[in-house]
């Protein structure tokens, strides 16, 4: 739960949402608000370090093309038989063997779940800015000559959820407590028409 220093609740943007987080026995407890975005920035930057969650090296491995006769390096060989036709109704990436999303990059099976988790994560830390923070700092910060403060929370956000709506990162109960403010952008167009469409929205393979 996002919680003020002295331990009140903090209810998100609009609607009532309590958001908690998981200790190191997996049981969800109440922090402040400033421990909550620290455990969050923690989590998502152990992630990203992590060459095991995020490789950065070329991924490795038999690249030689296998068929039913062999590969192509296999003696005689020289032209490789296409396995025959099958009456299976089953996914070629299943026939090919489990597959999931990242893996010909060498990423992980669970780096589409971790994705989800930090987008998932770093938009409950937008819905406090706005629901605790709006008027101060960001509105004030664009009184008089300076320009910045809500208009570029405004605008990192509106990034944000586009890249998660085109991409299916975030789901609509996700995006709940802030729906009346997207409802609101969507409608002027500044989230793009494919974004909300999810035209590239991702779906793992089962």
């Amino acid at each position: 739960m996002l919680t003020l220093e002295n331990g009140l609740p903090i209810k998100t943007f609009l609607r009532s949402h309590i958001y908690t987080w998981l200790n190191n026995e997996r049981v969800p407890i109440r922090v402040p608000a400033t421990q909550y975005v620290s455990l969050v920035q923690r989590w998502i930057l152990g992630k990203i370090h992590d060459n095991r969650a995020f490789p950065t090296d070329s991924p490795t491995g038999n690249t030689t093309s296998a068929y039913a006769s062999g590969g192509l390096n296999t003696p005689g060989a020289n032209t490789p038989i296409a396995m025959g036709p099958t009456t299976s109704n089953a996914p070629l990436s299943t026939l090919a063997g489990h597959d999931w999303v990242g893996k010909k990059g060498g990423f992980p099976e669970n780096f589409f779940g971790d994705v989800k988790t930090s987008f998932r994560q770093i938009f409950r830390l937008y819905a406090h800015l706005y629901h605790s923070h709006w008027i101060d700092p960001f509105w004030h910060m664009s009184t008089g000559s300076n320009s910045s403060g809500w208009t570029d929370l405004n605008s990192c956000f509106v990034h944000f959820i586009s890249v998660a709506k085109l991409f299916g990162l975030l789901s609509e109960k996700d995006m709940e407590p802030m729906q009346p403010l997207i409802d609101i952008w969507i409608a002027n167009g500044s989230i793009p028409a494919d974004a909300v469409n999810g035209a590239c929205t991702i779906v793992p393979s089962q």
